[in-house]
């Protein structure tokens, strides 16, 4: 049971079961006990068992409860969400990515009492990096993923958004070369609620967006369309793109500008690490998988960030570290002039790794920690939290034992 793409009035449920099925969905508005939607659905096994139910007419703001129950009115399932506010509103946001195919950790337990209006998975849900036998495979993963019970239960209780990384998309590093690609897509479809894709087509990009009082989040898709570079040892004999070709990049661009248009804030979610040059901690002459193998394009979006002054912050995940930056060494536009702040966060419960980097608020790179972001709107500004927790519920700190940690405001 998924709950996700949340606004001011809908919401996606996504009901499977294990055989075809009667289900009685019952959404009640929580302050008043109302019932306010009812519905019997039935699943199939044609589907995969798969049912997704679009509610709409909800109110802004607002808390609502939902039980599943079969024939004999015995309620199997239940849980909760919070529609977003249409007026500027203080809210907090978890994110994470890199975890255990089917993982029991207790960091979900923790991610929950934090209580976040959503919970954004930056990628790797699943670490069977499938590139041959792609349906049974692609089912398999999302069978042992939903039948953990500790996230199961995070997941009927807040909102699921979620965009891949490589290994749920393909193997390690994956691109758009992958024999599994056409099927991954439709998977995606079939399994996740999602908000409008930007683009149609079974090899299309599954990017999308939604706003949340007046922030942007805009989920590229950084992996489906890849084209990476190539090289003779260090000698790069061809330029790469992570965003694959023209049209998937224009409409980057024409989200940016529509966001600042709209007085937006944008949350650009980028899968792996934006910081990553000659001279920095961990950069390699031959980088193919992150933005360090790809210094033209970067520095193509950086200057138009910088000629429009888009006010942007990146959030990844892939490495599997927590780390930010505020702007001190993530300016790649020519000449400087956009330095955007960076946060990652990461691993769900996977070992360690540094990538990128430097990092002006430090990195750390433990097992079992995600990323919050504490929102506040005011009339003028948007003023943000970030910060880090480990599954313990305790503050994340760097290499030298300070709080990893950034307040900061802007002005759309």
């Amino acid at each position: 049971m998924l709950v996700g793409a949340v606004s001011t009035e809908r919401v996606t449920m996504c009901v499977q079961t294990i055989a075809d099925t009667r289900v009685l969905i019952k959404i009640k508005e929580f302050a008043t006990d109302n019932i306010i939607f009812e519905k019997t659905i039935t699943t199939e096994a044609t589907q995969k068992n798969i049912v997704k139910v679009l509610i709409s007419g909800l109110r802004s703001n607002t808390k609502y409860t939902y039980t599943l129950s079969g024939n004999n009115t015995e309620v199997w399932t239940e849980g909760r969400f919070i529609t977003f506010s249409d007026k500027a509103a203080s809210y907090k946001v978890v994110f994470g990515s890199c975890q255990e195919t089917g993982s029991e950790s207790v960091i979900y337990s923790q991610i929950m009492k934090e209580s976040p209006l959503f919970y954004l998975q930056l990628g790797d849900l699943h670490y069977e990096n499938i590139d041959d036998r792609c349906q049974i495979r692609f089912d398999s993963a999302y069978h042992k993923v939903f039948s953990s019970k500790a996230q199961a239960a995070l997941y009927r209780n807040i909102p699921l958004v979620y965009m891949w990384d490589d290994h749920d998309f393909g193997p390690n590093n994956s691109d758009a070369s992958n024999p599994c690609r056409t099927t991954a897509i439709q998977q995606y479809k079939n399994y996740f609620p999602h908000y409008p894709m930007a683009f149609d087509g079974e090899t299309q990009p599954i990017s999308q967006t939604f706003d949340v009082g007046r922030i942007t989040y805009v989920m590229a898709d950084m992996r489906s369309q890849k084209i990476p570079p190539s090289y003779d040892g260090c000698v790069r004999l061809t330029q790469g793109s992570n965003f694959g070709n023209e049209t998937h990049l224009t409409w980057f661009f024409n989200t940016l500008l529509a966001a600042k248009k709209k007085g937006h804030v944008v949350f650009w979610v980028n899968s792996y690490p934006w910081i990553n040059a000659p001279g920095g901690p961990n950069y390699k002459c031959n980088e193919k998988d992150n933005w360090g193998g790809y210094p033209e394009e970067r520095t193509r979006i950086a200057d138009f960030i910088k000629a429009n002054n888009i006010p942007v912050c990146i959030l990844s995940g892939d490495a599997h570290m927590v780390a930010m930056d505020d702007g001190s060494h993530s300016d790649y536009a020519t000449g400087g002039g956009a330095p955007i702040r960076v946060f990652h966060a990461a691993a769900i419960d996977r070992p360690g790794s540094y990538k990128g980097g430097p990092y002006s608020q430090g990195y750390s790179w433990e097992e079992g920690q995600f990323g919050v972001i504490e929102v506040k709107m005011s009339i003028d500004d948007i003023c943000f939290v970030w910060y880090a927790v480990n599954a313990n519920g305790k503050p994340v700190v760097n290499q030298e034992g300070k709080e990893i940690r950034l307040e900061f405001c802007m002005t759309p």
